[in-house]
């Protein structure tokens, strides 16, 4: 014979059964609703920053070829000894020493790649030649002389990425 043990516990309510109620399943439904709710605008600005320091490291990057491009070129131009060779044949009379375009500083290996625009969908930059009207936002192309990122969103300092 087999007998069996029985807890006696509250009325309605079996006994020696793990497991949540439905209340305790709502109280922690609602505390993970409530500590997402507060997670989301963290994660927000979090991402945020992110990419306006990507912008930032782009720009700079960017702007120090662009430096170092006009120094090659500016070598090669006066005829200096350590002129690098790919500059020496890029000599014109109508040049002003900067690119012709991005992809110039790329062909001669003072920047690796061109990083793309973070704050944009298609990742291009606004160019400003060296001949440009500082006032004007358009750019006649004859040169890279700056740049700035295409996105009119305002930043978390309350400036516009386009005047970064």
């Amino acid at each position: 014979m087999i007998r069996r043990l029985v807890r006696s516990g509250p009325p309605g309510r079996r006994t020696g059964h793990a497991g949540l109620t439905l209340i305790e399943l709502l109280v922690c439904v609602a505390v993970l609703g409530v500590l997402a709710g507060v997670a989301m605008p963290l994660v927000h600005v979090s991402v945020r920053r992110t990419r306006e320091l990507e912008l930032r490291r782009s720009l700079r990057q960017l702007r120090d070829g662009l430096d170092r491009f006009k120094l090659e070129y500016d070598k090669a131009k006066g005829n200096a000894q350590d002129a690098r060779q790919a500059f020496r044949t890029k000599l014109s009379a109508d040049r002003t020493g900067y690119p012709l375009n991005l992809q110039e500083m790329v062909d001669t290996k003072i920047l690796r790649r061109i990083p793309k625009d973070p704050m944009t969908e298609d990742g291009k930059w606004v160019t400003r030649s060296y001949s440009d009207n500082p006032d004007s936002s358009m750019s006649d192309g004859k040169d890279v002389w700056d740049l700035h990122s295409a996105s009119k969103a305002v930043a978390s300092d309350g400036t516009t990425y386009d005047t970064w």
